[in-house]
């Protein structure tokens, strides 16, 4: 084995030789395996079924099947490479295992920047729902939601490609995108439930004559606080999902001087944390929005059906 790979990566193949390591390793490896499989078919069904049905064709949907489609590619790709990168540890491959980790890290970055970026754009896209009103449905449309998933894509695409070749000032970066993200998400939902009560209270102190626009009014603001309440569950438990990951890198920069074994350890741990977020995902939209569970309740047995012709 190459001597310099193994003072690069000394931690690394520690893990491989260890027994009592070993063991964690391979449980990851199962785990990331039976996830990225249930995260592929679940996301994959989110997105098929937004996209052939025409009444989810609207912005807040097409946003929706945006963070589908990166869970679907974190299931696709990302961690089966990351269970690769595992297999290749364990078998203390260290040139094969140099490269998957960097393949990997590569996506981790891509796909956590489109997540990121896709739920700070949804999250804005709810408060704009309601500040517009009517407006909104004239500058907030489908294909301009489309031509904005693209440009994150591309974004995201360019911001791993840099991190690769700026270790030192991707960190900083990513700690600002991180409280970016987080800021424009607390002030958009402050914001919305800010109106939602002012819209309340103006509803409650209506006149007796304006009793029937008050009604036709309650529907849609129902409507609008369960779509709100259903997007707050989900970036919840995204954040949950990856909070182990920032206490990884306080304790990577903060506590340890170098990689220790306990620090990369905990890493491959953190990582399958953070992935069971794309696994989940569909289960929540099914739970709390009822159009995506019909939805994809109406594709299946379509596609069953087409299934059974062939």
């Amino acid at each position: 084995m190459n001597s310099s790979c193994e003072r690069e990566l000394g931690s690394y193949l520690v893990l491989g030789s260890n027994e009592k390591f070993s063991l964690v390793i391979l449980f990851l490896c199962i785990t990331n395996a039976l996830s990225a499989i249930a995260s592929s078919i679940g996301n994959f069904l989110v997105v098929i079924a937004i996209w052939r049905t025409p009444s989810l064709h609207c912005p807040s949907s097409v946003l929706l099947s945006g963070l589908a489609l990166s869970d679907l590619a974190v299931g696709l790709i990302s961690q089966p490479v990351f269970v690769a990168s595992n297999i290749t540890l364990l078998f203390e491959d260290c040139t094969l295992f140099s490269i998957l980790v960097r393949v990997h890290e590569y996506f981790a970055n891509q796909l956590l920047a489109v997540s990121f970026f896709t739920l700070s754009v949804t999250s804005l896209d709810r408060f704009l729902a309601f500040k517009l009103h009517l407006r909104y449905q004239e500058l907030i449309t489908v294909r301009r939601i489309v031509l904005c998933l693209l440009f994150i894509w591309i974004t995201a695409s360019i911001f791993a490609f840099w991190i690769s070749f700026h270790r030192i000032s991707a960190e900083i970066a990513k700690i600002t995108f991180v409280v970016g993200f987080s800021l424009n998400t607390v002030i958009c939902y402050f914001k919305i439930f800010r109106i939602v009560g002012y819209d309340q209270r103006r509803i409650a102190s209506q006149i007796p004559t304006t009793q029937s626009n008050t009604q036709e009014s309650r529907p849609n603001l129902s409507r609008y606080k369960r779509s709100v309440r259903s997007l707050l569950y989900v970036v919840g438990f995204f954040c949950v999902s990856y909070l182990p990951w920032v206490f990884w890198v306080i304790a990577k920069y903060s506590i340890s001087k170098g990689e220790t074994v306990e620090i990369v350890l905990a890493a491959r741990v953190f990582f399958t944390v953070s992935y069971s977020n794309a696994c989940f995902n569909p289960f929540l939209y099914c739970w709390r929005m009822r159009d995506i569970r019909e939805a994809i309740k109406e594709q299946t047995r379509v596609m069953c059906k087409e299934r059974a012709r062939n």
